[in-house]
């Protein structure tokens, strides 16, 4: 693999499409440059592109391989020379941080599926950071904070709900009383599209009688 440097022209053959994930390989701030005119100060321009790509599928033998890792860091210096790697092997991937967005871009061009020790290694651009500034730190609108647990003071004009009265059916009351224990009730007579509603009552439970009320002791065993 050639060695690209990095204020060489970026060219339009270098991107490619991986069919294997269907995702794009470039960023488009990358993919929309002019080639005519590239130059430093645009690749600097290019803030919101990872500067850093994720490696994942890594064999488990590489993590403990200092030749083999050497042999993958090797490939991923092809690009820049000035890169650090930070090896995950909990989660068996790899970080490789590089100095600029357009080394980090032809890295997950070209080594995305690349054949590794017997696995095609996905590349992936990192997902970066925002930081965290006291302007972001800011409390949510005031007709939001109500839903704040515990609530704050709620919005301006807002009341409380009255609830309103139980509904009493006195005809399905009437109806449940003058069922008895055992009996059947049908609700809804059948028709030639529609079948009948039957509701069964339970039997009333066999009163408790002086066998019933005893419980018998369980027996200690015998030591």
């Amino acid at each position: 693999m050639a060695h690209k440097e990095e204020d060489e022209p970026f060219q339009e053959e270098d991107v490619y499409i991986n069919a294997e994930d269907g995702m794009p390989n470039i960023h488009p701030n990358i993919a929309n440059l002019e080639h005519e005119s590239d130059s430093q100060d645009e690749v600097n321009d290019l803030d919101d592109i990872p500067k850093s790509v994720i490696v994942t599928n890594i064999h488990s033998d590489v993590f403990g391989n200092a030749k083999l890792k050497t042999e993958l860091e090797a490939l991923f210096r092809t690009f820049s020379d000035n890169v650090t790697f930070q090896w995950l092997r909990s989660f068996r991937r790899l970080r490789v941080n590089y100095d600029s967005p357009l080394a980090a871009a032809n890295a997950r061009v070209q080594l995305h599926q690349y054949q590794f020790y017997g696995k095609c290694i996905n590349c992936y651009f990192a997902q970066p950071v925002t930081p965290v500034t006291i302007k972001n730190l800011r409390p949510p609108a005031p007709t939001k904070q109500f839903l704040i647990s515990p609530p704050s003071s709620p919005p301006v004009g807002w009341e409380p709900r009255e609830e309103g009265e139980p509904l009493v059916n006195h005809d399905l009351l009437a109806a449940l009383a003058s069922l008895a224990p055992g009996e059947s009730c049908e609700l809804h007579a059948r028709t030639p599209t529609q079948p009948a509603i039957v509701v069964h009552t339970a039997l009333a439970p066999p009163r408790p009688t002086a066998a019933t009320k005893h419980i018998p002791h369980t027996r200690c065993p015998d030591y």
